[in-house]
């Protein structure tokens, strides 16, 4: 049994279709074979019990005296078997005395009347099977009524037709069948061939065994990965989820089979379904589930060079993007330090050359600059409690400082602390990407200055960043991918596409005015959750 089941495909399925073939066959022929020799009885006994009649109702029968004349009957009786299809003739009269037998020495021999009873005493006519004579046959056994005048019994006819005969026939019937079954089988043989050639086409080649550890793979590299994998059929059906994607969609895994995918990102990815993008059918979005910002990346599923569903890619930028704002504040900060440090060491030379020269007021009012400084930043932060984006702010403005740029913060910005993870990430690279762009776009300014507020409104969160660059000719297109009014290399034109992208995160709105050499930038989004405040935007 072991070995049968490590055949291949194609075997089994010969070996399975050849023997039910085979089996319906054989048993349709056994079927045959057996009706066939049930009717040869039936024809025998019919055969028999005719003849007997006809020969017991014979003129030469009947007209006999008391059935005395031996020759004249066996010779009407051998005449008979000669012209029909019986084996053998006996005659007897009422006291057993054989008149006719196919054995000429058992003619004058005495038989008692022990098997035809019926038809010595009581006129039965009637058949049955005996190995009596010769060897086992079907007799008919009909009584004999003699007399011109008054008719009586007075003996008995027995016609025999043997069994072998009837064998025979059912053997010739099977022989021809053998021919008939053999082709068939030989018929059934290319059918399974072809069959099993066909299924194994239709499972590219692979045996079941390969197939079961090919899912099985499938399933164990799926559930390795930590992006989510979600198979839909083009209605939206859902037909797989790894075990990733189970975590991003939350409940248990048997609740999302045969789902919809649009009840899990409703009009964020129905209109991206239906996309052809130029990048080999590949579209991305960004959405959040469960808190986490997520990168939905689809994909179409082709069948025969048609599409025949989507595949759906989860990927979870929730830490990336923690991380990418931690490094920026990081690098910000670095080179913040740098820079400052760099402002510290010219000021500690400014000051070793004024003790030089013993001019300790000068000395003073360097301290008191810097000391003016200190207390501007902590003047003007005081209302920012989120320490993150007060970190942020403290990069920038040392950043602008660098490049000598006037950046003021409105003393009256508020922020309190957000405990909403993409929130403040989204956040951050809003406030990040506006300042950086202002600063760049101020510094061929004789005087660059840019001006920042951030503080709540209605229960929106506002965000201000006014400039006075060289203000914005294309105000439709600033927010588009790539778009840059800046020379640069590849990595132009992504700044405000962050933003943008962002912003929609967080359901709120951008807006840009530029006019007069003056630029701003003013973004809201709705943060009522986290308190609401009725602080005037001095921007606005």
């Amino acid at each position: 049994m072991k070995r049968f089941l490590e055949v291949s495909l194609e075997t089994k399925i010969n070996g399975i279709l050849i023997g039910v073939i085979s089996l319906i066959i054989i048993s349709l022929s056994a079927f045959y074979l057996y009706h066939s020799g049930n009717e040869y009885y039936d024809n025998a006994k019919r055969l028999t019990l005719q003849s007997a009649k006809t020969i017991s109702f014979l003129p030469s029968i009947t007209d006999s005296d008391n059935l005395k004349d031996n020759e004249k009957i066996q010779t009407l009786t051998n005449q008979y078997i000669f012209e029909n299809d019986i084996d053998f003739v006996i005659v007897k009269n009422k006291g057993g005395t054989i008149l006719s037998h196919p054995n000429p020495s058992m003619i004058g021999e005495h038989e008692p009347y022990e098997e035809d009873m019926r038809a010595n005493i009581f006129g039965a006519y009637y058949t049955e099977v005996t190995d009596k004579y010769i060897e086992p046959a079907v007799i008919a056994i009909a009584p004999v009524y003699t007399g011109n005048e008054v008719r009586q019994l007075s003996g008995v006819v027995k016609v025999g037709y043997f069994e072998s005969k009837i064998t025979e026939k059912v053997l010739n019937k099977l022989y021809q069948l053998s021919f008939i079954i053999i082709f068939f089988i030989i018929l059934s043989f290319f059918i399974s061939r072809w069959f099993g050639k066909y299924i194994k086409s239709e499972t590219l080649g692979y045996e079941p065994k390969e197939i079961t550890m090919i899912l099985k793979n499938r399933e164990n590299i799926f559930s390795a990965l930590d992006e989510g994998i979600i198979a839909a059929d083009l209605s939206g059906k859902i037909i797989y989820v790894n075990k990733a994607a189970r975590k991003y969609l939350g409940n248990s895994a048997d609740t999302h089979m045969n789902n919809n995918i649009h009840d899990y990102f409703q009009n964020d990815l129905e209109r991206y379904l239906n996309q052809n993008d130029s990048n080999n059918g590949i579209r991305y979005f960004e959405t959040y589930l469960d808190d986490k910002e997520i990168v939905v990346i689809v994909n179409n599923l082709y069948e025969k060079e048609e599409r025949s569903g989507h595949v759906i890619i989860l990927r979870d930028m929730t830490e990336m993007s923690e991380l990418s704002n931690k490094l920026t504040i990081v690098e910000s900060l670095f080179d913040d330090l740098r820079a400052q440090s760099h402002e510290y060491k010219n000021r500690l030379h400014l000051i070793s050359g004024l003790l030089e020269m013993q001019k300790y007021h000068g000395i003073r009012d360097v301290l008191d600059d810097e000391i003016d400084n200190l207390d501007l930043y902590e003047k003007n932060l005081i209302g920012i409690e989120e320490d993150r984006i007060k970190a942020l702010l403290i990069a920038k403005m040392n950043k602008a400082a660098e490049k000598q740029v006037n950046f003021k913060i409105n003393n009256q910005s508020q922020m309190i602390p957000i405990s909403n993870k993409h929130k403040i990430n989204s956040l951050i690279t809003i406030i990040s990407n506006l300042i950086d762009n202002s600063i760049e776009a101020v510094l061929d300014q004789n005087e660059p200055e840019i001006n920042f507020y951030i503080g709540y409104f209605d229960g929106w969160l506002e965000i201000a960043v006014q400039d006075n660059g060289c203000g914005i000719n294309d105000e439709e297109n600033i927010f588009k991918k790539g778009y840059s009014t800046k020379n640069g290399g590849i990595n132009r034109g992504y700044g405000l596409y962050n933003v943008t992208a962002n912003v929609e995160l967080l359901e709120g709105y951008i807006d840009v005015k530029s006019r007069n050499g003056q630029t701003v930038f003013t973004v809201e989004v709705p943060i009522a959750e986290e308190g609401e405040y009725n602080i005037e935007n001095s921007y606005s």
